[in-house]
């Protein structure tokens, strides 16, 4: 099957990365380095921060985009200059930081590629963290402030992250945050809750980003296994799920690859990217 994919956009966990939420399998460095060799362009797409990414940017060594926050901010990597931003509204994000607070919820705020906690409620981090790996990880970039709403007031955040939300009180938070105003709410684990403005997904911003560089979604190739991935999945011309994708992920993209933990991108990037 021939193809012309320019651009390669790539969710992490789950996905790019193996069961620890922070090393690459060899099969993808191997395939993904071979791929930018041949002038394609890769582009991390995540809910994470690109202060978060950063270092798996390094790692891999030839990124090129980052979109980040659900699809809230994309970036040139080289210069981490902005190129697409969908900001939240200030004011709404200090009612929704109340609402956290009343119930005892821990979160993460990201601005300007950046992520913030409050000073007080680090331990939090530490209990819901994805994997001691993830964790340090965690813990050389998060940035901490006395006062998340005193500091939210005074910025445009890109999203929240709540790292858990237990399934009894689960409907009760989702339908209280929903009361501050238009949000979307999507999650790419069970347990947590990730907040951007609505109509901010991954899709949005990837499409954005491939009409700067000039490419159409024939032309992009796109990775992802959980429903925060579903936009971009549907819209990239050569999308492909996970085999331990959710099933309305499998739905969303035109092919099925490897799991992640046994180089899913690396096989698929070989057979559509490098044959």
């Amino acid at each position: 099957m021939t193809s012309d994919i320019r651009l390669i956009a790539l969710d992490l966990d789950g996905t790019l990365l193996g069961s620890d939420h922070a090393a690459i399998p060899q099969r993808n460095l191997d395939a993904l380095r071979a791929a930018a060799a041949k002038g394609v362009k890769i582009a991390i797409a995540t809910g994470r921060s690109w202060s978060l990414v950063r270092e798996t940017a390094q790692t891999l060594g030839c990124v090129s985009y980052g979109i980040t926050a659900n699809g809230a901010l994309a970036l040139d990597a080289a210069d981490e200059a902005p190129l697409v931003k969908f900001p939240m509204d200030a004011s709404q994000c200090v009612e929704i930081i109340r609402i956290l607070r009343r119930h005892g919820l821990y979160y993460e705020l990201y601005v300007d590629g950046k992520n913030y906690m409050q000073a007080d409620e680090l331990d939090g981090a530490q209990e819901f963290c994805l994997s001691p790996a993830f964790y340090d990880v965690f813990m050389r970039s998060v940035r901490l402030v006395p006062d998340m709403a005193a500091f939210a007031a005074e910025m445009l955040p890109e999203k929240f992250d709540i790292f858990y939300v237990d399934a009894q009180q689960r409907g009760a938070v989702v339908e209280e945050l929903l009361s501050t105003g238009p949000l979307e709410i999507t999650g790419a684990l069970q347990t947590n809750l990730e907040l951007t403005a609505r109509g901010v997904n991954k899709g949005r911003a990837l499409a954005a980003l491939a009409d700067k560089l000039g490419l159409n979604a024939s032309q992009v190739m796109a990775f992802g296994d959980a429903d925060n991935d579903l936009e971009m999945l549907e819209w990239a011309g050569w999308s492909f799920a996970m085999a331990n994708a959710t099933h309305e992920a499998k739905a969303a993209a035109k092919f099925v690859t490897g799991s992640n933990a046994e180089g899913g991108v690396g096989m698929a990037v070989e057979q559509y990217c490098l044959a």
